[in-house]
């Protein structure tokens, strides 16, 4: 961009400015900065678009519905998860629930998500992704291991007796079914996540995200949107 004063484009960039590149003009001294294209998505839109893909729509869908390019939506939607903070809990809980369910990454390769959630509070506490070997479940605990659980209650699967401390473990399908139900919110919520789509994963990257991102709409942490907007 030329300078608007003297339209000189000798210039150098001189630090940022309410998020916009500003520079300085070596003929005239002038400061000024970018001017947002009139084609740009205002932050609106943006919100818009994450809470459609919250609520289930794929990023093809929420482009003919918002009017973007679904390329544009997949930027936002991975900013919007590359900012993410941690997941928040509390430190003392009694009955912590974990499973894990399996979906697709690229050419239909295998990927686990281990899930823990909070029977008590009815949110989720954290997870891990990998294979449905030990070694994921283990990633999960670690997250966890930190926090003062009276109990921690599972399905059958091997794995999990090979790292969760015996004393507050029990194995029973009768007691997974906060997580099941959980499991259950994210394949409904997450388009990508369905058994029968055309939408799938092409990167780990953006499953985290994904996951993440629905996992703290649903707990009521994401700051972008007032408590009131998920029911």
């Amino acid at each position: 961009m030329n300078c608007p004063r003297c339209k000189s484009s000798n210039h150098k960039k001189n630090g940022i400015v309410c998020g916009r590149q500003r520079y300085k003009c070596h003929d005239c001294g002038y400061n000024y900065t970018v001017e947002i294209k009139s084609t740009a998505s205002s932050t609106t839109v943006k919100r818009q678009a994450l809470q459609l893909y919250l609520e289930g729509f794929g990023f093809r869908s929420i482009g003919r519905f918002l009017g973007v390019s679904h390329v544009s939506v997949q930027k936002w939607i991975k900013k919007f998860g590359q900012e993410l903070e941690e997941l928040k809990s509390e430190n003392e809980i009694s009955i912590v629930e974990l499973d894990e369910m399996h979906t697709y990454i690229g050419n239909k390769k295998y990927c686990w998500i281990w899930i823990a959630v909070d029977r008590v509070g009815k949110k989720f506490i954290n997870c891990s992704f990998g294979s449905r070997g030990t070694e994921t479940g283990q990633l999960l605990w670690e997250k966890l291991e930190k926090k003062e659980i009276g109990e921690v209650m599972t399905d059958h699967w091997r794995a999990y007796a090979a790292f969760l401390p015996e004393t507050i473990h029990t194995q029973s399908k009768a007691e997974t079914y906060t997580v099941e139900g959980y499991n259950s919110i994210l394949r409904h919520f997450l388009a990508r996540l369905r058994r029968k789509t055309k939408c799938y994963t092409k990167s780990l990257e953006m499953l985290k995200y994904s996951v993440l991102l629905l996992m703290k709409y649903r707990n009521r942490e994401l700051t972008i949107f007032h408590a009131s907007s998920v029911k």
